[in-house]
C-alpha cells in the first residue's frame, strides 16, 4: 500500500515539474485596482494625496529603470524618460474635460524604479502604486485618471482608466 502512495507523489512531481511557464506578451498589461483618498498635510501644506494601484503583467519583465539609465531613448529630455503617463480630466456638467494647467501641463509623468522578476520565468507580475498629491482647495471636486506605461524595449500597455473619483 506504501508503494502505491509513493508512485502516486512520484507521478504528481514528474507531472508539476513537466509543465511549461505560462507564456504572457511582451507588451505590459496593465489593470486599474483602487484609488484611495486621503486628507494629509505636507510642509504645512494641506493636500488630497491619491494612492493609484494598477496591476501589471509583463511578459519578458523588462519594466522601470535604474538611475543611471539617462541614455537614450531614455534622456532626460527625451519622451521615454518617464514611463508612466497619466491623464487627468474633470468634470463639468457631465462632461470629462482633459486637465491642461501651466503646473502640470496635459499629463503627469513617473518613472518606475528597476523591478526584476524573482522567478526563473522572466514575466513580471506585480502591483504599482503611483502617488498623486493635490494642493487643497481645487477648482474641481470629480476627477478621472487615463493611464499608460512603456517598457525598456518602448513596448506601450493597453490604456486603464480609474472611472470617477469624487473628492470630499
Amino acid at each position: 500500500m506504501k508503494i502505491i502512495y509513493i508512485i502516486i507523489i512520484a507521478l504528481s512531481l514528474i507531472w508539476v515539474s513537466c509543465q511549461k511557464p505560462v507564456k504572457y506578451s511582451e507588451i505590459p498589461d496593465i489593470k486599474f485596482l483602487s484609488i484611495p483618498i486621503k486628507d494629509t498635510i505636507i510642509f504645512e501644506n494641506h493636500i488630497k494625496r491619491c494612492v493609484l494601484s494598477y496591476y501589471l503583467i509583463d511578459g519578458d519583465g523588462d519594466i522601470g529603470f535604474k538611475d543611471g539609465d539617462t541614455l537614450p531613448p531614455y534622456e532626460i529630455t527625451g519622451n521615454y524618460h518617464n514611463n508612466v503617463l497619466i491623464t487627468m480630466y474633470k468634470m463639468v456638467n457631465g462632461i470629462y474635460n482633459v486637465v491642461d494647467t501651466p503646473e502640470i501641463g496635459t499629463y503627469l509623468y513617473f518613472r518606475t524604479k528597476y523591478i526584476e522578476s524573482i522567478d526563473q520565468n522572466k514575466a513580471l507580475k506585480c502591483t504599482i502604486l503611483i502617488y498623486l498629491d493635490f494642493f487643497t482647495p481645487m477648482s474641481w471636486d470629480s476627477v478621472r485618471f487615463d493611464f499608460y506605461m512603456y517598457d525598456r524595449a518602448l513596448n506601450k500597455s493597453n490604456l486603464a482608466t480609474t472611472g470617477l473619483i469624487v473628492f470630499n
